[in-house]
């Protein structure tokens, strides 16, 4: 058993009055204790009679009883840590961290309207250069005009810098002021920081993918990054902060003008959103 699910054990049996121990993901005296006192209380949600079952198994099945109890499913209550267990320790622990449920992530079909035409990321990317009529190298720039935010950004890179302007690319400006504002009256300036989404990681890049050998879709400034601290390149939903279920209405309102979450539609890179279809 994992020590970050028995620090969640000895946490959620200290709140029941169960347990006064230490919480510390230890196993002790005084965790076995409350764990026996549990699994008495629960027997006809086991399997079967726990008579038999080590110390260690009596700890998976209180762990996987408490699972339950947050509407984190654990699969049969059996003193085994298999795949369901392990998933429903993902959620338990972002559930006690944020009190937030994880999503569903393989039930998500992303949007795919393309109300505006947005070019397709294909090899070779001829499409997007002729689409934005520019051919990426260094030192150069592709068009761009300002587009004004509803609510304050704060650059991700230097903390101390607020603006509200947004260099994009001419072809994408009006659909991006839409979603924008969408966002905002869905949301309000609130719920917009405590999302992250104030944290700016910027629009215009010219510079290769990371990782790969084609250009990044920054560098025509037809994407947008979001709180990168929260929402790295390699993260997938389950650490995502942008994946949570509050940012679904989000990523609908980019989906329903076009726009692609390399989050939503390939589970990593949950901070970029662009105007650019993918194969």
């Amino acid at each position: 058993m994992k020590q970050g699910a028995v620090r969640i054990l000895q946490d959620v049996l200290t709140e029941m009055g169960r347990y006064n121990g230490p919480v510390d993901g230890q196993i002790n005296g005084t965790l076995a204790t409350a764990v026996a006192a549990l699994i008495e209380d629960n027997t006809d949600r086991l399997t079967q009679p726990p008579l038999e079952w080590s110390d260690a198994r009596k700890r998976v099945a209180a762990f996987q009883i408490l699972c339950s109890d947050a509407d984190c499913d654990p699969g049969p209550i059996d003193g085994l840590w298999g795949q369901l267990t392990e998933y429903a320790y993902l959620e338990m622990a972002h559930f006690r961290e944020t009190g937030e449920h994880l999503i569903n992530f393989r039930d998500i079909v992303p949007g795919n309207a393309n109300p505006n035409g947005w070019p397709t990321d294909r090899p070779g990317q001829e499409e997007l250069m002729d689409f934005f009529s520019y051919r990426p190298r260094q030192g150069t720039d592709p068009a761009t005009v300002i587009v004004d935010c509803p609510w304050q950004l704060t650059l991700n890179w230097d903390r101390s810098a607020k603006t509200r302007r947004i260099g994009c690319h001419p072809k994408v400006a009006d659909s991006l002021a839409r979603v924008l504002h969408a966002i905002h009256d869905h949301y309000g300036s609130d719920a917009i920081q405590d999302m992250g989404l104030h944290l700016y990681g910027g629009c215009k890049s010219v510079r290769k993918k990371r990782g790969g050998s084609t250009w990044s879709t920054h560098s025509w400034a037809a994407a947008i990054d979001f709180d990168p601290d929260h929402n790295r390149l390699d993260w997938s939903w389950q650490h995502a902060h942008l994946a949570r279920p509050t940012c679904m209405r989000f990523w609908e309102i980019w989906e329903e003008e076009g726009w692609l979450s390399l989050g939503r539609a390939r589970n990593f890179d949950w901070m970029h959103v662009q105007a650019v279809k993918i194969p």
